[in-house]
């Protein structure tokens, strides 16, 4: 039997009540046409199993890179195992190569399901749906989550951001450093968490983003922002609005003609705006490591053309970008895969030749500096099909 609603009359902490009170298993899931967003919380016995956003920006990967608990090396290794076969979980190919602990990627699960739930707290415009399902058969890297605890917790946040609202009005906003004042600058007597949001500062990205890339809660960074906004050292800016898919085309030509004309600042800013506001199209991630790569920012085009890779694997001309930016920061290894992918792709392409070229050059590079590493993915067969 299906239980659904508007939210109005309903709210998601009520719906998760109900359902946890009845020990309900099944499927939830949550619609806000405002937003754009949907999300899914599968329900076992009235606890929560798994929780996740479409619009949610927040990767398992980058979270265990940031915590240190995985090489890049490692992440690509699994992803490219993902992509050959798309049933497999990436926590689970990451336990079987025994790069990271059951311990540790439960934890992490844990904190992407909790963050899930915070968000969704907040909706108050939209639908639910509940449907009935058999149990959810068991999982070695399961994770179950109260709902009562998650509730406790999420009603406190609720009450502290009346006070951050005052200076935090959203976490769609985008911080900014503050301008320079005439005179000396002032000693900043900053703690080293305050030091790490500041570093991610980049007058592109929101809140919201600059979490899911520092793998912590949303909520905290949202109150480091608030005492760094208190001091003056930051600034909060309006969040773009999301414009009407039917524009999408024509946001990628702008973009386009802005890196014709070399307008590498312009086309990085507009670029992130509009990652934020489409989180799962590619092209984006793609047009924002070109503009950052024009820039010389070449670690965080690297970055976002990951990002544009992961959003679309048969993306011939983000393969090759990916390359050509880790090979600029010495990331051979990445690069070589990165081609490999291109030339399986665009055997065509007018640029295949030199790329050829430039990976068999990374590719020796690689074997000189990894001498022992008999390992690497680097070892796939350059003429492999795509899975």
């Amino acid at each position: 039997m299906a239980i659904e609603g508007p939210l109005r009359d309903m709210s998601v902490q009520d719906v998760l009540q109900l359902l946890e009170l009845a020990r309900k298993t099944g499927v939830l899931t949550v619609r806000s046409e405002r937003l754009r967003d949907e999300a899914i919380v599968h329900i076992d016995r009235g606890q929560i199993v798994f929780a996740m956003r479409r619009r949610s920006t927040r990767r398992l990967g980058q979270q265990l890179l940031r915590a240190g608990k995985l090489t890049e090396r490692e992440l690509e290794r699994a992803l490219e195992i993902q992509r050959r076969d798309p049933r497999q979980r990436l926590a689970e190919i990451l336990l079987e190569m025994g790069s990271v602990s059951e311990e540790e990627l439960k934890r992490h699960l844990r904190f992407q399901i909790e963050e899930t739930i915070y968000d969704l707290l907040a909706w108050d415009e939209g639908r639910f749906r509940f449907e009935e399902r058999p149990a959810f058969p068991p999982e070695r890297l399961g994770v179950r989550v109260r709902v009562e605890s998650l509730l406790m917790e999420g009603a406190r946040r609720i009450d502290e951001w009346s006070r951050l609202e005052s200076r935090v009005p959203s976490v769609d906003a985008v911080p900014v450093l503050a301008p320079a004042g005439d005179g000396d600058p002032p000693i900043l007597d900053l703690r080293p968490d305050e030091w790490e949001v500041i570093a991610e500062i980049d007058g592109v990205r929101d809140l919201r983003q600059i979490a899911a890339d520092l793998g912590r809660s949303t909520f905290d960074v949202a109150k480091i922002i608030y005492g760094l906004v208190s001091v003056g050292v930051v600034q909060l800016e309006e969040h773009p609005v999301r414009p009407p898919e039917g524009t999408v085309e024509e946001a990628v030509r702008e973009l386009e003609a802005m890196l014709a004309a070399g307008d590498a600042e312009g086309a990085a800013r507009r670029a992130g705006e509009l990652q934020t506001a489409y989180p799962d199209r590619a092209e984006f991630a793609l047009l924002a490591g070109r503009a950052l790569a024009l820039q010389g920012r070449m670690r965080a085009a690297a970055e976002a053309l990951a990002r544009a890779v992961a959003l679309d694997p048969l993306a011939a001309e983000a393969h090759y970008q990916l390359g050509c930016a880790a090979a600029r920061i010495g990331d051979f290894g990445r690069a070589a895969q990165a081609w490999d992918a291109f030339l399986r792709l665009a055997p065509g392409d007018a640029r295949a030749e030199v790329v050829a070229e430039a990976q068999a050059a990374v590719r020796a590079l690689h074997r000189i500096l990894t001498p022992d590493d008999h390992t690497t993915p680097l070892e796939v067969p350059a003429h492999a099909g795509v899975r």
